[in-house]
């Protein structure tokens, strides 16, 4: 007898009688929260891959600043500092 299938029946078993348990009210509350929650992930997702493709594209677009040498300068340089003055 495999270990795998018999656990795998056992947590079908307890799921059945979980759900003639519940009403069809919180049947149907249980089931619209796995929708919205699926909607809400994979706009998230949407959203992360389109930030990647903008950064993607404003490293194409956006010229390298490249120093030759810098011995000493009397003010802030740009683009260097975290915080703002």
């Amino acid at each position: 007898m495999n270990i795998h299938k018999l656990a795998k029946e056992l947590g079908r078993k307890g799921g059945l009688a979980r759900a003639q348990k519940l009403s069809a009210k919180r049947r149907k509350e249980i089931a619209s929260l796995g929708g919205v929650s699926k909607s809400l992930s994979q706009k998230a997702n949407e959203r992360i891959e389109s930030n990647f493709r903008f950064w993607e594209t404003m490293k194409i677009l956006r010229p390298s600043q490249k120093v030759k040498s810098v011995s000493r300068v009397n003010y802030r340089l740009p683009e260097i500092y975290a915080c703002p003055k």
